[in-house]
């Protein structure tokens, strides 16, 4: 038993081995993990031999008390030396600095980054904070920002990357990609510079948060990681001046007793601290292993709301900006973020609109193309313009173009029929929109990114919109947006909107004649957006007919009877089509009113 091994020795003898390791661990020369090597070196009654064979337990003993393994000097003379691997040796020119960053970026990456990163004080305190628990933080931040953006991150090789970097970033770039968010993630990010900033900037924050966790579980023992940088920076010292020695050795004329015992000094240096790095680097390997799990889950965690975050930035500009496609970080999308997110209200329409306003973005482009003439099915003829590519391939072959040009004068050349448009009126829109108790939540939201989706449409193609807010009798607010005069915070301000209350059609539905007649709507299209029940009396209903032949208007409704089927009638009376959501999703309602007014 080690300390029957122990018992060997008195009590002052194994004094001085733990004061002198103690010593040396002060020194930082090298850690417990190697000072077994500096104890015989220092102590030659440890050193082994077969006389002495219970000193290779004493130093056993005394190394485990610092964490040690039994590391004997390998090479005693000169010709160990250049019998071993380290003879074959050649000196290598060794980066001046190993970099702390995984990926590689571009020059125009490094450029938008670094326009994104200016003046973010919040990411300064958190780099500078985690920096100090780990020096290649910053790089991490750097690395997890382009593995989001770039279309191809590409790798540094191993031997450049410091021990940080291949210890602990990148097994938590492997860990992100891993994830299941990662795919969604990547689709927002990719080329998006504003989301994938705000992405990385929400990971980085997360991961801050737990990087005492991620280190114990990347990092194996604490201190480790820092403790394999020293020893594998004290290994390359080492290793170079071995090699230096081995070179004056070969060109030395004759034998040199000095510099032969320097050489194998120089060796056994070089083989302690490759051991003592490869130790720790082990453990560290370890820790890793043992704790993919735990570290996976963590990281997962930080991926899924780095995912939100960039779905929420796509979801917000997308709804909200004059530039939806401009994902760039301009003044303006940054106002617009803090705006929507310091709202509610803004954030649960916005799930809503930018989905609308891709319906309205689709529905222009098809527009465009059936205004151009639309290619649904075959005829014959000669419009070359129109004709099949199958039907031109005769031009390219001299035994075929006989045959073309008989079938041209014929008019028998399969071409495109082509489908003339059809000019829609394009009169003003007034929204009617039901603002009453019942409505608030879900209900409110997507009636209010209906109502916006119809002020879109408006503005695109130069008309004036109106939007009636209504509840109780008597209560409403109007909302008047004139071509080319409306600000973002106007729609904003009116997307906030809430009067709450009853429910009154009357109010608004006069509200609307109104503006016909006074504010100068003219051939205008009216909305009517509601979820409940209101009863006209007859004569109301009598006057809006009368009012609707004179104005030649029509009123769509939209009710929102989802799981409530059957309220329509009290729309029936004034409304020339209804839509229901009882019937229809709210996509392809939407769908419809752009196909009906774009």
């Amino acid at each position: 038993m080690e300390m029957s091994i122990l018992s060997t020795y008195s009590k002052n003898e194994c004094q001085k081995y733990f004061d002198y390791l103690e010593r040396l661990r002060q020194s930082g020369e090298t850690n417990m993990y190697g000072a077994v090597p500096y104890l015989q070196e220092e102590f030659p009654e440890l050193r082994y031999s077969p006389e002495r064979k219970n000193s290779v337990g004493v130093v056993r003993h005394i190394s485990r008390e610092g964490g040690g393994y039994k590391m004997l000097k390998p090479y005693r003379t000169v010709q160990d030396v250049l019998s071993s691997p380290w003879a074959q040796m050649q000196r290598v020119k060794r980066s001046p600095q190993q970099t702390d960053r995984v990926l590689r970026s571009t020059k125009l990456e490094d450029s938008i980054y670094r326009d994104l990163r200016m003046e973010d004080t919040g990411m300064d305190e958190i780099e500078n904070s985690a920096g100090e628990k780990l020096h290649s933080f910053p790089a991490l931040s750097r690395d997890i920002f382009q593995s989001f953006y770039s279309l191809m991150p590409r790798r540094n090789a191993d031997d450049d990357l410091s021990v940080a970097a291949r210890k602990i970033n990148m097994p938590i770039l492997e860990h992100i990609t891993q994830s299941e968010d990662y795919p969604t993630l990547k689709a927002v990010c990719e080329g998006r510079e504003l989301p994938a900033y705000e992405a990385a900037a929400e990971f980085t924050a997360q991961t801050s948060g737990e990087l005492d966790n991620l280190l114990s579980q990347l990092g194996g023992k604490p201190g480790a990681v820092q403790t394999l940088e020293k020893l594998e920076q004290a290994e390359k010292t080492a290793e170079d001046k071995l090699a230096a020695l081995l070179e004056q050795l070969r060109g030395a004329p004759q034998d040199d007793p000095a510099l032969s015992a320097a050489v194998v000094k120089a060796a056994n240096d070089a083989e302690s601290k490759r051991r003592q790095a490869d130790a720790v680097n082990k453990l560290v390997d370890a820790g890793l292993a043992q704790n993919q799990a735990e570290a996976g889950a963590l990281i997962a965690r930080a991926v899924s709301a780095a995912a939100e975050r960039a779905e929420e930035v796509q979801t917000i500009l997308g709804a909200w900006s004059d530039a939806p496609g401009d994902m760039r970080k301009t003044d303006a999308n940054a106002a617009l973020l803090e705006r929507v997110r310091d709202s509610k209200t803004l954030q649960d329409i916005s799930r809503y609109l930018g989905r609308f306003r891709e319906i309205f973005a689709q529905g222009k482009r098809n527009g465009y193309a059936y205004g151009r003439g639309e290619k649904y099915a075959l005829e014959l003829g000669n419009d070359l313009s129109r004709a099949l590519t199958s039907e031109l391939a005769m031009l390219a072959v001299p035994e075929t173009l006989p045959l073309f040009l008989r079938k041209y004068q014929h008019r028998q050349i399969k071409q495109y029929r082509r489908r003339e448009p059809v000019y829609k009126g394009a009169g003003d829109i007034i929204c009617c929109l039901d603002e009453s108790g019942s409505t608030a939540g879900d209900l409110a939201a997507w009636g209010k990114a209906v109502a916006l989706t119809l002020l879109e449409i408006a503005q695109s193609e130069g008309r004036k919109f109106a939007l009636v807010h209504f509840s109780g009798p008597g209560r409403f607010q109007t909302d008047v947006f004139l071509p080319g005069q409306s600000s973002l915070e106007e729609k904003l301000h009116a997307a906030e909107t809430f009067l709450g209350g009853g429910t009154d059609f009357q109010t608004p539905l006069a509200e609307a004649e109104r503006l016909m007649r006074e504010g100068g709507f003219e051939n205008a299209d009216i909305a009517f957006i509601t979820d409940g029940e209101c009863s006209l009396p007859e004569t109301c209903v009598e006057m809006l007919q009368k009012a609707q032949s004179e104005l030649r208007f029509t009123v769509t409704g939209i009710l929102l009877d989802e799981g409530n089927a059957g309220m329509d009638f009290s729309l029936k009376p004034f409304c020339q089509n209804i839509y229901r959501t009882s019937e229809l999703t709210g996509d392809q309602i939407v769908g419809e009113i752009v196909l009906d007014r774009v």
